[in-house]
C-alpha cells in the first residue's frame, strides 16, 4: 500500500502540486508572521536599548542622574587591566542648558537638557551619529535628531549652550546623533562634547558609568564577578543583559503584545489553510472514487484505505511545510520592505529566523494537513468495491445527514462564543488570542452549516445572472443549487478569510477610533507655557497679556491661563488648579465622568474622579478646600493638568490671592502641523523671553505615526488573508474541474460551445464567491461588533465601528476574484476533447 500510495502522488503530479501549494501558503504566512515578529522584536530592542550596544558588563547605575556616583578618570586603565576585557569605556553624563536659535533656554517641564561625552571608544558609543561626524576638538558639538529637527538646528550652524559663569557659549554644531528610544532622555535636549569641554561647559570630575565588552570566551556573568571583585563594592556591577533589560523593561509588554496580535494572525493563516487543505482533500476523494473502489475489489481493506489518504497527507504536508519556511522568508521580508517604506522608525535591514519558527512552521502545517485529512479518509475507506463498476457520486457513498450537520456545526460554534466571550474579559494582550481561536471555532460551525444556507443565498445571488446571460447563465445558477455541498466546499477558504478578516476590519476601525480618542483625551494640551525657574528654585509667572498674544493665532485653536498651587481636600494632600473664565467651553475641558461641568461655579468643585474615591466624595458631596465648603459638582478622568481639584476661577483667587498665571495651556487647530503650531506660540513668546515652552505635539505626532504604521501592517496581513482565501478558490476550482470532465464534456456533447462552457464556469465562480463572501463578512461583522463591544467595555468607552465602505469592498474584490481565479480551469475544462471522455468508462 506504501508502494501503491507513493506511486499514485507520482502519477498525479498537477493534484500534488495543487495539494501543496494550499499547505505552502498556510505555512508561509504563518512562519512569515513569526520571522516578521522575531525580527521586528530585535529590532525595537536595539533601538530601545542603542546605548547597551556592545555592552557585556556596566559599572555604575544604568541610568544618569545629578547626584549619582562619579568615577575618577584612572578606573579605565584599572577595569582594562581586568583579565577577559576586550574594551572599556568611561561616560560622562552631565546637566547642560541648551538655547534656541532665538537664545532662549530651552527645557522639559522647567528643566534643562543633558550633556554627554564623546567616546573614547567608538565600538562602546551609546549613540550612533546620523549625520555629520562627532566632535572632536573644542568648541564643537553634536545634538540629538529630536533637538536638531524642532529647533532647526543643522551641521555647518551654531548651537549656544550657558556655562558655569551663566553666559552663553556658542560652538560650531558638526553633527547630529541618534540615541534611539531612550526614555531617560526623553523631551530633554542632548549633546555631545569632547571630554575637555565637558569638564570646562558642565564642570564634570568624573564618569557616570563606565561600559566593558568581553573577550571572546569569556562570558558576561564571568566578566561582572571578575569585577565585581576588584572593585572590592565601589561601585554596582551589571551584566549587558541586564543593562538591556532596565533599558527595554517599559516597552517590554508592548512589543510581547504586537507579537501576539502578529501570532493571531498566523492562526488565522492557518486556519483558512487548514480550510483550504480539507477541500482539497475532500475534492480528491471525490475525483478518486473508482480508483478506490478499484483497491478494494483487488484487496486492499478499509483500514487501509484510510491509512493511504493518512499516508498521503503527512508526505505532502512535510514537504510542503519545507517550501512553506521558503515562502515564510519572502513573506517577511515583504513585510520588512513595507515597514521601513511607510515607517518612520528604524530601519532593519535582515531577517532572523529562529530554530522555534522553523519548528513550528513544519510540525504545524504537517499537524493541520493530516487533521484535515481525517474526514476526506474516512469517508474514503466507506467507499464500496462495487464503485469501481459504474459512475458513482460521492453522496452516494457518503449521503449528509441534516440533523447531524446541523449537531456537528452547533458544538464548535457555541463553543467558539464562549471563547471568545472569556477572551473579552481576560484584561491586555493576553485575551487576543483566545478571541482569535473562538472567532476560528465560531467559522467551523459556519462551515459545516455552509451546505444548509447556500443553496437560498445562491438562488438571491443567481436570480440576475440567470436572466441577463442566457443558457450559460440558467447553467451556472441551477449548477450551483443543485450541488450545494460543492459550492460550500469550494467557497469555505474564502468564507472564512473574510469573515475573519471582517472581524479584525471593525476591530482595526474600532481600536483606531479608540485610539485617537484617547490622544485627544490624554494630550488634551500640546503646550504648556510656564515661567522660569529663577536660582532659588521658584518659577516666575507668565504674564497675562500672554494670552491674549497666543489667542490672535489662527494656528491655536484653544488657550487657557492656569494657575495651580499644592493645598489640603477634606485633609489630604492635593494639587488645586484653575482654569480662566470660559476655559471650560474649549477643547481644554476635563473629561467629565460624573455632573456637568457646566455646573462649576462659585461655591462648587470639581475632582479627579480617583482622588474622589479615595476621599469617599461623589456629585453632590461637600469638601474642605483650604478655607472654604465647596459642593462637588463633577467628577473628572483626563484633564490638561495633573491637578485633583478643579477650583472655580474666582474661588480659587478666594483661596490663594489674586496673581498672574503659573501657566498657559495651548490647544493646536485642527489640522495644524506641530511645526507650524509650534512657530506659532514661539513667536507669540517673542515679547516675554522669561518663559519657556514644554511640547507634546511632537510626542503626539510621534505616537499617531506609529499607530498608523502598524495599522498599516496589520491591514497589510489582512490583505495577506485575503490572497490564501483566493488561492484556496483557484485551488479548488481547478481540482472541481478535473472532478467534472464528464460532466463538462457531456454538456459539449448537447451543443454547449467552448465559450458558453467558460462562460458558464467564470458565472458558477463568482455566484460562490459572491455566496461565500456574504456569508463571512456578515458573520464577521456580528462577531466583530460583540468582540468590540467587550474591549471598549474593558478599556475604554464609546462605540463599536463598522467599515462598510471597507466591507463592500471586500466584497466586490472576492467577487471579480472568484471570475478571474475560474479563468484557467474554464479554458481546461473548453478544451476537454468530448468523444475522449465521453468512451472513458
Amino acid at each position: 500500500m506504501l508502494r501503491t500510495t507513493l506511486a499514485g502522488l507520482r502519477a498525479h503530479k498537477l493534484r500534488l502540486l495543487l495539494t501543496a501549494t494550499a499547505i505552502m501558503i498556510g505555512v508561509g504566512f504563518l512562519a512569515g508572521t513569526l520571522v516578521y515578529g522575531d525580527t521586528a522584536k530585535a529590532a525595537f530592542y536595539d533601538d530601545l536599548a542603542r546605548a547597551a550596544k556592545h555592552v557585556d558588563v556596566s559599572v555604575g547605575s544604568s541610568g544618569f542622574s545629578e547626584s549619582g556616583q562619579r568615577f575618577d578618570p584612572g578606573i579605565v586603565a584599572q577595569i582594562k587591566a581586568v583579565p577577559g576585557v576586550a574594551h572599556a569605556d568611561g561616560r560622562m553624563a552631565e546637566r547642560l542648558p541648551m538655547l534656541d536659535r532665538d537664545g532662549r533656554l530651552i527645557s522639559y517641564l522647567g528643566r534643562i537638557g543633558w550633556a554627554l561625552s564623546t567616546p573614547g571608544d567608538d565600538y562602546l558609543s551609546m549613540y550612533d551619529i546620523g549625520t555629520g561626524r562627532q566632535p572632536q576638538r573644542l568648541g564643537e558639538i553634536a545634538v540629538d535628531d529630536t533637538t536638531a529637527r524642532i529647533y532647526g538646528f543643522q551641521v555647518g550652524g551654531k548651537v549656544s549652550v550657558v556655562g558655569p559663569d551663566q553666559k552663553p557659549v556658542t560652538l560650531d554644531l558638526v553633527g547630529i546623533m541618534d540615541l534611539g528610544a531612550n526614555k531617560r532622555f526623553a523631551g530633554f535636549t542632548v549633546a555631545a562634547l569632547t571630554p575637555e569641554d565637558m569638564r570646562t561647559l558642565t564642570g564634570a570630575d568624573g564618569y557616570a558609568q563606565v561600559v566593558v565588552s568581553a573577550q571572546p570566551g569569556v562570558s558576561q556573568r564571568q566578566l561582572a564577578d571578575r569585577l565585581e571583585a576588584h572593585l572590592a563594592g565601589r561601585a554596582w556591577v551589571t551584566t549587558g543583559e541586564e543593562l538591556r533589560a532596565d533599558y527595554a523593561v517599559a516597552a517590554a509588554k508592548y512589543v510581547d503584545g504586537f507579537l501576539i496580535v502578529i501570532f493571531g494572525f498566523g492562526l488565522i493563516a492557518l486556519a483558512v489553510s487548514v480550510f483550504v487543505i480539507y477541500n482539497t482533500f475532500a475534492i480528491l476523494v471525490a475525483q478518486r472514487i473508482r480508483e478506490l473502489a478499484l483497491l478494494r475489489c483487488v484487496g486492499a481493506s478499509r483500514r487501509q484505505l484510510f491509512g493511504s489518504v493518512i499516508l498521503e497527507a503527512v508526505v505532502v504536508g512535510v514537504v510542503a511545510s519545507l517550501g512553506g519556511l521558503l515562502v515564510s522568508a519572502v513573506v517577511g521580508e515583504g513585510l520588512l520592505i513595507g515597514r521601513n517604506a511607510v515607517g518612520s522608525g528604524v530601519r532593519v535591514d535582515r531577517l532572523i529566523i529562529t530554530p522555534t519558527t522553523v519548528l513550528v512552521g513544519v510540525f504545524a502545517g504537517t499537524l493541520f494537513t493530516v487533521v484535515a485529512s481525517l474526514l476526506p479518509a474516512a469517508t474514503a475507506s466507506r467507499i464500496p468495491p462495487i464503485a469501481a463498476l459504474r459512475t458513482t457520486a460521492l453522496s452516494e457513498v457518503a449521503p449528509g445527514r441534516r440533523l447531524l450537520r446541523i449537531v456537528l456545526a452547533a458544538v464548535p460554534a457555541a463553543a467558539g462564543g464562549l471563547l471568545m466571550l472569556a477572551g473579552t474579559r481576560v484584561p491586555g494582550f493576553s485575551g487576543v488570542p483566545i478571541v482569535f481561536l473562538g472567532a476560528i471555532a465560531v467559522f467551523t460551525g459556519i462551515v459545516i452549516a455552509a451546505p444548509l444556507i447556500v443553496s437560498r443565498l445562491t438562488a438571491w445571488a443567481g436570480w440576475l445572472p440567470a436572466k441577463l446571460f442566457g443558457a450559460a447563465g440558467r447553467l451556472a445558477f441551477t449548477n450551483a443549487l443543485r450541488n450545494p455541498k460543492r459550492v460550500a466546499a469550494t467557497t469555505s477558504a474564502l468564507m472564512v478569510g473574510l469573515a475573519l478578516m471582517s472581524v479584525f476590519s471593525v476591530l482595526l476601525a474600532t481600536a483606531r477610533a479608540q485610539a485617537e480618542q484617547e490622544l485627544d483625551e490624554n494630550f488634551a494640551v500640546d503646550y504648556i507655557i510656564s515661567g522660569v525657574y529663577t536660582p532659588n528654585g521658584q518659577s516666575r509667572k507668565v504674564p497675562l497679556a500672554v494670552t491674549a498674544t497666543l489667542r490672535a493665532r489662527g494656528e491655536l485653536a484653544a488657550v487657557a491661563a492656569a494657575r495651580s498651587r499644592d493645598g489640603d481636600v477634606d485633609g489630604r494632600s492635593a494639587e488645586i488648579w484653575s482654569m480662566e473664565p470660559g476655559a471650560l467651553d474649549t477643547v481644554l475641558r476635563p473629561e467629565i465622568t460624573a455632573g456637568s461641568a457646566g455646573a462649576l461655579k462659585p461655591g462648587t468643585v470639581a475632582l479627579n474622579r480617583f482622588f474622589a474615591d479615595a476621599i469617599g466624595a461623589r456629585v453632590g458631596s461637600e469638601v474642605r478646600v483650604r478655607s472654604l465648603t465647596l459642593t462637588v459638582a463633577a467628577l473628572y478622568d483626563d484633564a490638561p493638568t495633573d491637578g485633583q481639584a478643579l477650583l472655580d476661577w474666582s474661588d480659587y483667587s478666594t483661596v490663594f490671592g489674586p496673581g498672574d498665571p503659573d501657566q498657559v495651556l495651548v490647544k493646536a487647530a485642527e489640522g495644524v502641523a506641530p511645526e507650524d503650531s509650534r512657530a506659532a506660540v514661539d513667536a507669540s513668546l517673542k515679547e516675554a523671553p522669561l518663559t519657556q515652552v514644554s511640547s507634546q505635539a511632537e510626542w503626539r505626532a510621534r505616537i499617531t505615526g506609529t499607530l498608523d504604521e502598524q495599522l498599516g501592517v496589520f491591514s497589510a496581513l489582512l490583505g495577506m488573508s485575503i490572497v490564501i482565501g483566493l488561492t484556496g478558490i483557484a485551488n479548488t476550482l481547478a481540482l472541481s474541474v478535473l472532478e467534472r470532465t464528464r460532466e463538462s464534456a457531456l454538456l459539449r456533447a448537447l451543443g454547449l460551445s467552448r465559450g458558453q462552457l467558460r462562460g458558464m464556469l467564470m458565472l458558477e465562480a463568482m455566484l460562490m464567491a459572491l455566496v461565500g463572501a456574504v456569508v463571512g463578512v456578515g458573520f464577521g461583522v456580528l462577531v466583530g461588533v460583540s468582540a468590540s463591544v467587550g474591549l471598549i467595555r474593558q478599556f475604554g468607552h464609546g462605540h463599536p465601528v463598522v467599515p462598510f465602505g471597507q466591507l463592500l469592498l471586500y466584497v466586490v474584490i472576492a467577487a471579480v476574484a472568484g471570475a478571474v481565479a475560474a479563468v484557467l480551469p474554464a479554458r481546461r475544462a473548453a478544451r476537454t476533447q468530448v468523444a475522449a471522455v465521453m468512451v472513458d468508462d
